[in-house]
Protein backbone atom coordinates (compact mmCIF):
# COMPACT_ATOMS: atom_id res chain seq x y z
CA UNK A 1 0.00 0.00 0.00
CA UNK A 2 2.79 2.41 0.85
CA UNK A 3 4.32 2.01 -2.59
CA UNK A 4 0.99 3.06 -4.10
CA UNK A 5 0.42 5.99 -1.77
CA UNK A 6 3.95 7.35 -1.93
CA UNK A 7 4.61 6.75 -5.63
CA UNK A 8 6.36 9.71 -7.24
CA UNK A 9 5.36 8.91 -10.80
CA UNK A 10 2.43 7.41 -12.65
CA UNK A 11 4.64 4.53 -13.78
CA UNK A 12 5.70 3.72 -10.20
CA UNK A 13 2.09 3.90 -9.03
CA UNK A 14 0.85 1.68 -11.87
CA UNK A 15 3.46 -0.98 -11.07
CA UNK A 16 2.72 -0.88 -7.35
CA UNK A 17 -1.06 -0.96 -7.70
CA UNK A 18 -0.92 -3.84 -10.20
CA UNK A 19 1.33 -5.85 -7.86
CA UNK A 20 -0.92 -5.09 -4.88
CA UNK A 21 -4.14 -6.17 -6.54
CA UNK A 22 -2.53 -9.22 -8.15
CA UNK A 23 -1.47 -10.28 -4.66
CA UNK A 24 -4.93 -9.63 -3.23
CA UNK A 25 -6.43 -11.77 -6.02
CA UNK A 26 -4.01 -14.62 -5.21
CA UNK A 27 -4.77 -14.39 -1.49
CA UNK A 28 -8.51 -14.32 -2.12
CA UNK A 29 -8.24 -17.38 -4.35
CA UNK A 30 -6.12 -19.21 -1.77
CA UNK A 31 -8.55 -18.40 1.03
CA UNK A 32 -11.35 -19.89 -1.07
CA UNK A 33 -9.99 -23.31 -0.12
CA UNK A 34 -8.42 -22.72 3.29
CA UNK A 35 -9.80 -21.13 6.44
CA UNK A 36 -6.53 -19.37 7.23
CA UNK A 37 -3.44 -18.45 5.22
CA UNK A 38 -1.64 -21.53 6.58
CA UNK A 39 -4.50 -24.03 6.36
CA UNK A 40 -5.94 -24.54 9.85
CA UNK A 41 -3.16 -22.58 11.56
CA UNK A 42 -4.20 -19.09 12.56
CA UNK A 43 -1.78 -16.29 11.73
CA UNK A 44 -2.73 -12.65 12.14
CA UNK A 45 0.02 -10.88 10.20
CA UNK A 46 -2.31 -9.94 7.34
CA UNK A 47 -5.24 -9.03 9.60
CA UNK A 48 -3.95 -5.59 10.57
CA UNK A 49 -3.55 -4.67 6.90
CA UNK A 50 -6.98 -5.98 5.96
CA UNK A 51 -8.83 -4.24 8.80
CA UNK A 52 -7.29 -0.94 7.62
CA UNK A 53 -7.80 -1.48 3.90
CA UNK A 54 -11.27 -0.01 3.29
CA UNK A 55 -10.86 2.46 6.18
CA UNK A 56 -7.65 4.04 4.97
CA UNK A 57 -5.58 2.42 2.26
CA UNK A 58 -8.34 2.37 -0.35
CA UNK A 59 -8.67 6.16 -0.36
CA UNK A 60 -5.58 7.71 1.21
CA UNK A 61 -3.04 5.46 -0.52
CA UNK A 62 -4.97 5.39 -3.81
CA UNK A 63 -5.66 1.63 -3.65
CA UNK A 64 -9.03 2.16 -5.28
CA UNK A 65 -9.27 -0.61 -7.85
CA UNK A 66 -11.39 -2.70 -5.50
CA UNK A 67 -12.51 -2.53 -1.89
CA UNK A 68 -11.73 -5.40 0.46
CA UNK A 69 -15.43 -6.16 0.76
CA UNK A 70 -15.35 -7.07 -2.96
CA UNK A 71 -13.03 -9.98 -2.15
CA UNK A 72 -15.41 -12.51 -0.66
CA UNK A 73 -12.75 -14.74 0.86
CA UNK A 74 -10.40 -12.01 2.11
CA UNK A 75 -13.27 -10.08 3.65
CA UNK A 76 -14.60 -13.27 5.26
CA UNK A 77 -11.12 -14.10 6.56
CA UNK A 78 -10.81 -10.64 8.11
CA UNK A 79 -14.26 -10.97 9.73
CA UNK A 80 -13.37 -14.47 10.96
CA UNK A 81 -10.38 -13.10 12.88
CA UNK A 82 -12.27 -9.97 13.97
CA UNK A 83 -14.89 -12.22 15.58
CA UNK A 84 -12.40 -14.18 17.67
CA UNK A 85 -13.19 -13.28 21.29
CA UNK A 86 -11.48 -10.05 22.38
CA UNK A 87 -10.03 -9.20 18.93
CA UNK A 88 -12.70 -6.64 18.02
CA UNK A 89 -12.00 -4.82 21.28
CA UNK A 90 -8.44 -4.18 20.05
CA UNK A 91 -9.66 -2.63 16.79
CA UNK A 92 -10.48 1.01 17.44
CA UNK A 93 -11.57 1.92 13.91
CA UNK A 94 -11.99 5.62 14.73
CA UNK A 95 -8.46 5.78 16.12
CA UNK A 96 -7.11 4.01 13.04
CA UNK A 97 -8.76 6.62 10.82
CA UNK A 98 -7.58 9.49 13.03
CA UNK A 99 -4.04 8.15 12.93
CA UNK A 100 -3.90 8.29 9.16
CA UNK A 101 -6.20 11.20 8.34
CA UNK A 102 -5.45 13.59 11.21
CA UNK A 103 -2.11 12.75 12.82
CA UNK A 104 -0.12 12.10 9.64
CA UNK A 105 -0.59 15.72 8.53
CA UNK A 106 1.51 15.64 5.32
CA UNK A 107 -0.67 12.86 3.90
CA UNK A 108 -3.89 14.79 4.50
CA UNK A 109 -3.19 18.53 4.88
CA UNK A 110 -6.85 19.38 5.40
CA UNK A 111 -7.12 17.02 8.39
CA UNK A 112 -10.42 15.79 6.96
CA UNK A 113 -11.42 12.35 8.14
CA UNK A 114 -13.91 10.71 5.79
CA UNK A 115 -16.99 8.94 7.14
CA UNK A 116 -16.55 5.39 8.28
CA UNK A 117 -17.38 3.17 5.29
CA UNK A 118 -20.52 1.15 5.96
CA UNK A 119 -18.64 -2.07 5.17
CA UNK A 120 -16.39 -1.35 8.17
CA UNK A 121 -19.10 -0.85 10.76
CA UNK A 122 -18.88 -3.15 13.77
CA UNK A 123 -22.23 -4.79 12.97
CA UNK A 124 -21.11 -5.64 9.42
CA UNK A 125 -17.83 -7.09 10.69
CA UNK A 126 -19.84 -9.36 13.00
CA UNK A 127 -21.91 -10.85 10.17
CA UNK A 128 -21.52 -14.64 9.75
CA UNK A 129 -18.55 -15.64 7.63
CA UNK A 130 -18.96 -19.46 7.56
CA UNK A 131 -15.19 -19.90 7.15
CA UNK A 132 -15.16 -22.67 9.75
CA UNK A 133 -16.49 -24.95 7.00
CA UNK A 134 -13.07 -24.67 5.33
CA UNK A 135 -11.25 -26.19 8.33
CA UNK A 136 -9.94 -29.71 8.01
CA UNK A 137 -10.23 -30.10 11.79
CA UNK A 138 -12.77 -28.71 14.19
CA UNK A 139 -11.19 -25.52 15.43
CA UNK A 140 -12.76 -23.71 18.36
CA UNK A 141 -10.88 -20.52 19.11
CA UNK A 142 -11.58 -19.24 22.63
Amino acid sequence: MNRCGFAQSQEAYDIAVNELFSTLELLDEHLGGARYLCGDTLTICLFTTLVRFDLVYNVLFKCTRKKLIEYQNLHGYMRDIYQIPNVAATCNLGAIMDGYYKILFPLNPGNIRPSLPSCCEHEVLLEPHNRETLSLVENNVQ
